[in-house]
């Protein structure tokens, strides 16, 4: 029965971590992976299923919830490490000191692209506008802080056209 159990556990562990995964790749619209995790999970799916609908007792609808709970944990941790997608952070600063952070960041290998804003009370604002990979944010987020306050917005990119992003972003999409 301790088997039966690991197994449906695992099982519903691997099946909720690639559905989770699925989601994260169609939010980003990486359409090829989702066909391998669609298939693969639902061929771990109905195995599974056909595991809890031929028994009978607690301990095994105890091993599909936890089985889920933990699926959703390894995928937060996968999507995290994966770093799939693109971002946009936008930087606010008082003009000079943005102006010093922008050709900090250009130096550094960022396509930083930057505007005229106004912020609180009307006072001139310098937006520092970054599009780059999921997996250089931290980066860059280190390299901003070393300026000091960082006020900014980060969201999430789908789609982007033209020249946009880092050196190194560039440079891999030739």
């Amino acid at each position: 029965m301790f088997a039966e159990l690991l197994i449906i556990f695992t099982l519903y562990t691997i099946t909720t971590c690639l559905g989770n995964l699925k989601s994260v790749f169609l939010s980003q619209q990486a359409i090829k992976p989702v066909y391998l995790t669609t298939f693969i999970d639902a061929v771990i799916f109905t195995y599974a299923f056909k595991l809890i609908a031929n028994s009978t007792g607690y301990g095994y609808v105890l091993a599909f919830a936890l089985g889920r709970i933990f699926g959703v944990f390894l995928a937060d941790k996968l999507e995290k490490k994966l770093a799939i997608g693109l971002l946009e952070v936008n930087v606010y600063k008082h003009p000079e000191q943005g102006k010093i952070l922008a050709d900090r960041l250009r130096y550094a290998g960022y396509s930083v692209t930057t505007t005229i804003g106004y912020g609180f009370e009307g006072k001139h604002r310098l937006i520092l506008s970054v599009i780059l990979p999921r997996k250089q944010f931290s980066e860059l987020k280190e390299i901003i802080e070393q300026d000091g306050i960082a006020n900014m917005s980060v969201k999430t990119v789908t789609k982007t056209y033209g020249k946009v992003g880092s050196q190194t972003m560039i440079a891999g999409n030739n």
